[in-house]
């Protein structure tokens, strides 16, 4: 750690979040989840939440750094300025979390930080953030794509946890039914399409975040036996076409590995805009910080 930096920077709590608010929207695409999880907590709309403690820090006078904590072990930092990540990292090591999430350029030193204290990464993925406007996006009707309803929260969990144990490999018997069936409910709140085959519901997209002036989806998922089929490009059209009524781009991430996901994306409209990383650490000798499962 880095002491004499600690001390020239200043740590805001509540009684900073007009100031943090408009940091964090200064920035705004880089802290979509953020801006969206303060104003939806702040306004109770969702109570069984995540719940977020977030974080600032003010040096000579701006906030140069903000920093949001999860309930489930996720953390999501933010700076402009390096001289803050030495009081980020003490605060995070207070903290139940071991999953990091941001933008590339944010995420990578406190990554070297972590490694140099003695955490390595157990999961890494590096993904774009792209995005899509109205004068981009590309059609792609696709039968049978319609908006969820309350009555799809079951299909939906079900397909939210297949997601977590296909794509982020959650052993099965740690994911949290009741978690996904939360978000399923979440989703439908917020905006979510989907598409059914045979009776089922086998491939969807939500909404995660609003800001003025954007949107950021995800939870981009087909069934297997299902896939190759368009069914994911017409769902992400359908959600993007409704989203740009209202606002000006919708962005997502896609892992940089994900060959078909960027073809289907790029046939969209949709264009890079940053790189984005999401890791899952750990102490070194096998000894995990003491935190909940993420799901």
């Amino acid at each position: 750690m880095h002491p004499k930096e600690m001390l020239l920077v200043e740590r805001l709590g509540m009684e900073g979040l007009p100031e943090i608010e408009e940091y964090l929207l200064s920035y705004c695409h880089e802290n979509i989840q953020l801006v969206n999880d303060l104003r939806t907590m702040g306004s109770g709309r969702d109570s069984s939440a995540d719940t977020l403690s977030l974080v600032g820090y003010r040096h000579e006078g701006a906030i140069i750094a903000a920093q949001g904590f999860y309930r489930h072990g996720r953390w999501l930092p933010h700076f402009v300025r390096e001289i803050a990540l030495s009081a980020m990292i003490d605060d995070m090591r207070q903290r139940p979390v071991r999953w990091i999430m941001g933008i590339e350029r944010v995420v990578k030193p406190i990554l070297q930080r972590l490694s140099d204290m003695g955490f390595s990464l157990v999961y890494d993925e590096r993904d774009y953030l792209c995005y899509v406007d109205g004068k981009r996006l590309c059609p792609h009707e696709t039968p049978g794509v319609r908006r969820a309803t309350r009555r799809d929260s079951a299909a939906i969990a079900r397909l939210r946890f297949s997601f977590e144990v296909d794509y982020f490999k959650v052993p099965a018997k740690r994911v949290n039914r009741s978690w996904c069936l939360h978000m399923a409910r979440r989703y439908v709140r917020e905006g979510t399409y989907l598409v059914e085959r045979e009776g089922q519901v086998v491939s969807m997209v939500a909404t995660e975040a609003r800001a003025p002036g954007l949107a950021q989806i995800g939870a981009v998922y087909t069934q297997k036996g299902y896939r190759s089929r368009g069914l994911a490009k017409g769902v992400v059209w359908a959600i993007c076409r409704e989203l740009l009524q209202d606002c000006d781009r919708v962005t997502l991430t896609v892992d940089v590995d994900n060959a078909p996901a960027l073809r289907a994306y790029a046939a969209l409209g949709f264009q890079r805009l940053d790189d984005y990383r999401m890791s899952r650490f750990r102490r070194d000798g096998g000894r995990r910080p003491h935190c909940p499962s993420r799901t």
